[in-house]
């Protein structure tokens, strides 16, 4: 008995290790449906070799782990819906091939357990980690009571009546403490590998930041003392040249100025700490930032718009006004960018328990999965003219700020960045 059971433990691991070492190097912009279509036959074999397995628990009625691969599967997999869907159908033909009088219950089974795991599913890695583990936990115990209460339910439809004797009882007992065991010892080994992942891409980002920091801080200020002479002596001549040449003598001001910001990012992007921190209402910061850029959307023929959602009026943050103001300011400036022809570009800030929300959400053309994971990089950027550092100089800002950012998009549809700041009291309150 106690073999078979630790047989069913290692089987249930076994496609969380060979994700581990064959799959969690790849990036989440390159999991396409073949990884999770291989994902899902990875635990769909898990779980049909429980089911070859199976342990007499009472008067001849077997029981096995199979549902434990299928939650992983389904749960993991995301709003990709491959994975689980793989597994289930791997389970239920192997159900089939196996034969016997109760296919129908066993599909009632599978309808029941599995379309709850798939509703959760959508929104399963916007939990936390722990609330992840949880849910887990929480399908199998549904689960395991779904199958018993049917279980109990066909032995009373057939007329059958069981005997409860004790070894049948203490075997179903210990069935249901491994499950429960597996799903808790699975979904931390999942958590860890994803805890992995996050922190190699977050060295690997800040690998990347500390070199180009390092290239700023050494070569921003020799560059712009250049520039500076070279801008004061092409508007000393723009005064008194004639008007067919201080047209070519504003274009070439006008791609002074550009490299002027763009060694300004540099150089924030060297120094992103705020030395400035102060208390600020978020309503009223908001409202002034959107203002100054709704000339701006005018131009481009899209509406900018403010919206505040708040009970208590609590959205205080500490920020530097000045550096946030860079953030908001920039994120309109790409979200009106993104739009082609019309759209709308909407500013909204809340409050969740002790965070105060700003987002920042575009009608515009979208961004791949790709490209949501490229977005931080240096250098990396999607317009023509652009140079890739003024996000980078975003996230570096916020991240000084103790905030958090996010991006969501998908083609077509727009793309929604979410900054999250630590919520904070007004002292003269």
């Amino acid at each position: 008995m106690m073999n078979q059971l630790l047989i069913h433990v290692i089987i249930i691991l076994f496609p969380i290790f060979i994700n581990q070492f064959f799959y969690a190097t790849k990036r989440s912009h390159a999991r396409n449906n073949f990884y999770y279509i291989m994902n899902g036959l990875l635990f769909g074999l898990s779980s049909v070799l429980c089911m070859s397995l199976s342990i007499t628990v009472i008067d001849g009625f077997e029981w096995d782990l199979r549902i434990i691969p299928i939650i992983l599967a389904i749960l993991y997999g995301g709003r990709h819906y491959w994975s689980g869907i793989t597994a289930l159908a791997m389970m239920f033909v192997f159900r089939i091939a196996v034969g016997g009088d109760d296919i129908v219950f066993a599909l009632a089974v599978f309808i029941l357990f599995a379309l709850p795991c798939f509703w959760i599913a959508k929104s399963f890695y916007a939990y936390s980690p722990k609330k992840r583990v949880y849910t887990g936990i929480w399908l199998t115990l549904y689960s395991n009571a779904i199958i018993s209460c049917l279980l109990f339910f066909y032995a009373s439809l057939m007329r059958y009546e069981l005997s409860l004797k004790a070894d049948g009882v203490i075997h179903f007992i210990m069935m249901e403490l491994l499950s429960f065991f597996s799903i808790i010892v699975a979904s931390l080994l999942y958590e860890n590998m994803i805890e992995k992942q996050a922190m190699r891409h977050e060295l690997e980002q800040n690998e990347k930041l500390k070199i180009v920091s390092q290239l700023a801080a050494s070569v921003a200020h020799e560059v712009r003392n250049p520039l500076t002479v070279v801008k004061g002596f092409l508007q000393l001549f723009k005064e008194n040249a004639d008007e067919s040449k201080k047209n070519y003598l504003q274009i070439a001001l006008s791609e002074l100025e550009r490299a002027e910001l763009i060694i300004t990012d540099y150089l924030n992007l060297a120094k992103p700490h705020s030395e400035h921190l102060e208390t600020v209402y978020v309503p009223d910061f908001l409202h002034h930032t959107v203002e100054m850029m709704y000339s701006y959307g005018l131009i481009k023929n899209v509406e900018i718009k403010l919206v505040i959602s708040f009970a208590d009026k609590e959205l205080y943050i500490t920020a530097d006004k000045t550096k946030l103001s860079q953030v908001i300011i920039n994120l309109i400036k790409n979200g009106v960018e993104a739009i082609t022809k019309s759209g709308t570009v909407t500013v909204s800030g809340s409050r969740d328990a002790h965070t105060v929300v700003i987002e920042v959400a575009d009608t515009g053309a979208g961004m791949s999965e790709e490209t949501i994971a490229n977005i931080g990089t240096p250098f990396f950027t999607t317009k023509e003219s652009g140079t890739g550092l003024g996000t980078l100089v975003s996230i570096r800002i916020v991240e000084a700020m103790s905030g958090k950012i996010s991006f969501a998009s998908k083609p077509g549809k727009g793309t929604t960045v979410t900054l999250k700041f630590p919520a904070v009291t007004p002292i003269d309150k």
